[in-house]
């Protein structure tokens, strides 16, 4: 869990809650937005149990929402945190579609990195289907560099996408 909610130009990112799962479950149940999830849910109750093994566990990978500023309105959620490798944080973000090609991914994107960099964290990595060309332009805009190829099973299918690993390293 977030010890602290933390914010960008036009957005706050706070941990997700189990009264967010409504509106949650509409970014992610969208088939565009669902397309290349690795891990897609089933229902709001999966993500309400997501939220309560969050809190519970209290562990460092943390569950999150994106929020205008302005209104409070859900606009996308991230999800971060440590990897299996020291000072490596791992990371994954969706846009509700109506706010695609807007600036918010990149903005969640730097805003997830800077809050690593505060906490210490020296190397992040992400990773998306070599076919989602804009998740790739957000993490290019967002300073991440091009590592090398890989490949993913989306859960609970046969689906496997061909993937671009990104990562960035601060000295």
């Amino acid at each position: 869990m977030l010890f602290n909610n933390f914010k960008s130009e036009r957005l706050i990112i706070r941990d997700m809650k189990e009264e967010d799962a409504k509106e949650v479950w509409e970014i992610w149940s969208n088939s565009e937005n669902e397309k290349y999830m690795g891990d897609p849910v089933a229902s709001q109750d999966e993500i309400i149990s997501f939220c309560i093994e969050n809190k519970r566990t209290n562990n460092h990978n943390h569950l999150a929402v994106a929020t205008l500023k302005d209104s409070g309105e859900i606009i996308g959620t991230c999800c971060f945190g440590p990897t299996k490798k020291q000072e490596e944080w791992g990371f994954g973000y969706s846009i509700k579609q109506e706010f695609w090609g807007k600036g918010y991914a990149t903005e969640i994107v730097k805003s997830i990195i800077a809050f690593g960099i505060s906490l210490g964290v020296t190397d992040f990595i992400s990773d998306c289907a070599t076919e989602n060309i804009a998740s790739s332009k957000v993490l290019e805009k967002s300073g991440m560099y091009f590592d090398h190829k890989s490949s993913f099973t989306q859960q609970g299918t046969n689906i496997i996408f061909e993937s671009n690993v990104y990562k960035l390293h601060i000295d």
